[in-house]
This record gives C-alpha cells, sequence and structure tokens, in this order.
C-alpha cells in the first residue's frame, strides 16, 4: 500500500491542497475547529510560497530548497497528527476520510477455513515409557510446521494389543501448538500397541480430516530397538530415528 502522504514535492503539494480545501470548507464535517482549519491552510499557503521558486532554474537556489524542505517537513509533522485524529474519528465517514486522500482501515475481518487437509505424523524416537511424535501437512511434507490458519495439531491414542485404523474410541492426549510432542505411557500397557492420529485445528476450534494412523509397541526399560510403521505398510516399514529430548512438550 502507498504511504497516504506521497513522498514527492509535487505529490505532497496536490494532497496538501486538497486536504486544506476540503477540510476549510466545512471544518466540522472532519471533526475539526475553525483554527485547526486555519493551521492547515497556513501550511498550505506556506509550502506553495516555498515550493514555486524551487521549480524554475531561474530562481531555485540552495538556500531556497533548504527552506522548502524545512517548511515540507514542518507540514507533514503537522498534517500527519490531523490526518490520523481524522481517520481515528468514528463521527467522520469513510467517504470524507478517503476524499482527504486517507487510507480506511478494512474492518472486515478475514474469514478463516475450516482446515482441508491432513498431518502427517511421525514416531521420530521410543525412549522407556515415551512416544516422541512430530508432524508435517500432508500438502508439504518437507515443511515440519503447522498450514496458514491453523493454532493446534490435536493428537488421538488408541492403546491396544494390535494397531487400530480408526480414530473412533481413542482417546485424546491433547491439543498442541509445537513438536516435538513427547507422549508418556503407562506402565500397564507395556507391550501393547499404541496407534496416533492427529489432525488439525483453527483458531475457532473448527477440525480438519484425521490423518493416517502411525503406531509404535509401548516399553518400558531403556532405548526402544524397534521400527515405526502405518498399519497397511510392509512389515519394518520406517525405521526408529533417535532424537533428543530438548524442548519437548509432554503428554501424559
Amino acid at each position: 500500500m502507498q504511504p497516504y502522504i506521497p513522498p514527492t514535492d509535487s505529490g505532497f503539494r496536490d494532497f496538501l491542497t486538497n486536504f486544506s480545501n476540503l477540510i476549510n470548507d466545512d471544518p466540522a464535517r472532519f471533526g475539526v475547529t475553525e483554527a485547526d482549519a486555519t493551521v492547515i491552510k497556513n501550511h498550505q499557503q506556506g509550502y506553495e510560497a516555498a515550493y514555486l521558486p524551487c521549480q524554475s532554474a531561474e530562481t531555485r537556489t540552495g538556500a531556497l530548497v533548504q527552506h522548502k524542505d524545512a517548511v515540507k517537513a514542518a507540514a507533514v509533522a503537522s498534517i500527519r497528527v490531523y490526518a490520523m485524529l481524522i481517520k481515528n474519528n468514528a463521527g467522520v465517514s469513510n467517504q470524507d476520510k478517503k476524499a482527504l486522500g486517507l487510507h480506511v482501515n478494512d474492518t472486515t475481518p478475514t474469514p478463516i477455513p475450516v482446515p482441508d487437509s491432513a498431518p502427517l505424523l511421525s514416531i521420530i524416537a521410543a525412549f522407556s515409557g515415551e512416544h516422541i511424535i512430530t508432524y508435517a501437512d500432508e500438502n508439504s511434507p518437507h515443511l515440519k510446521r503447522k498450514p496458514a490458519g491453523v493454532k493446534q495439531i490435536q493428537i488421538y491414542r488408541h492403546v491396544a494389543p494390535g494397531a487400530k485404523t480408526l480414530p473412533e474410541g481413542g482417546e485424546e492426549v491433547g491439543l498442541f501448538t509445537r513438536a516435538p510432542i513427547k507422549v508418556a505411557q503407562s506402565p500397564s500397557d507395556v507391550a501393547m500397541t499404541a496407534t496416533y492420529f492427529g489432525r488439525w485445528v483453527n483458531p475457532k476450534g473448527e477440525k480438519g480430516p484425521w490423518s493416517l494412523p502411525v503406531c509404535m509397541t509401548i516399553a518400558f526399560g531403556g532405548p526402544v530397538d524397534q521400527q515405526m510403521w502405518t498399519p497397511g505398510s510392509p512389515d519394518g516399514g520406517q525405521p526408529k530415528q533417535a532424537g533428543g529430548e530438548d524442548d519437548l512438550k509432554i503428554a501424559a
């Protein structure tokens, strides 16, 4: 968006002339006093007098240019104050604000869409009684982050003798804003399979589609030397990768 006060000398002259003329024709229309209108008019006339001699090579001098610049700087500072007062005055119509050359803020909020993509979950490490999960979006799997318009990821978990293919009947692990996510397991579930599902959640709490499941056996007693896989994939799946535990979020 271009600045509402033009940076060029000629552009500022046109802006200031229009600004002054409209306000002096009807100060109350713009929420200012007669005295305010006079101040604005004095700036306009002062700048006009300083601007014109600098437009001809026959009359322009270094001193005149310096004077013009000083007059302009003072006018810009003063007009900016009046412009902001008028812009923020709810009693002045947007049409009148635009007539002065001011930018009018768009008060219509941008709608937040319901997430239409699913997360890609990965179990990047497993320790004694813990699974470490990270995520990406299915539309940008190389970027390890949430897509635009998404506030959180909701994680569900099934704990059962075998893998699950649907999230229904699982328990909510929690809502998370950052990865990696550390999920703590119960010792009573040792040797069971934890199946995880995730879905994006926008700031309004609206949820997107579920991810594909990822699974891993629950173990205690040291780092887990096994493989992470998804239901329906060939035996073995992806090798488990060791991961750090810095800045992890715990989900019990």
